[in-house]
């Protein structure tokens, strides 16, 4: 496969990278070099090549290499996650539910921002609901930014799931 980049583009990517935000390295590449692409192909050209930008995981702070527990990361699809142990990392939603209700979630559920906004941590902006129940709200297209109606939906979906339940259990 070729490479539909040029050596100067990339030797420049290199020296300016450590310095410039993404967006910075974005405008660079269109203007300078006439690239049509995007903000995320940029990013997995830059992720490919172990180019680290200015802005690239901003909240990591390393001591001896090693991020501490607690530290976060918040990935490109904006979903943030949290250090718990020295090998384990954990969605910060999914986190903080289980610590605030001093529950373990089973790994068929999942933690979801009620306002569909990843940066609103607010523990009543969370709810647990299960993977069939998600998926059937995706499905239905039910979702919106609206946090009472998609909670409206999870919890309709809930029932929808327990008395499908039931059923079988009577038959």
């Amino acid at each position: 496969m070729r490479n539909k980049y040029s050596k100067e583009f990339e030797s420049e990517m290199i020296k300016k990278a450590p310095n410039k935000t993404l967006e910075e390295l974005l405008k660079i590449a269109k203007r300078k070099y006439n690239y049509q692409i995007s903000k995320c192909a940029l990013r997995k050209y830059l992720s490919k090549r172990k180019i680290r930008y200015k802005d690239y995981n901003a909240n990591k702070i390393c001591i001896n290499g090693v991020l501490p527990i607690g530290s976060e990361y918040t990935k490109p699809d904006g979903m943030t996650l949290v250090k718990v142990r020295s090998d384990k990392w954990e969605y910060k939603q999914r986190y903080l539910y289980e610590k605030y209700h001093n529950v373990e979630l089973p790994t068929s559920t999942m933690v979801v921002f009620l306002d569909e906004d990843r940066t609103n941590f607010d523990i009543d902006n969370l709810m647990a609901v299960s993977t069939p129940e998600y998926n059937c709200i995706k499905n239905k297209k039910l979702l919106s930014k609206n946090a009472k109606l998609n909670e409206t939906a999870f919890l309709s979906a809930r029932v929808i799931y327990k008395t499908k339940e039931r059923k079988k259990v009577w038959i």
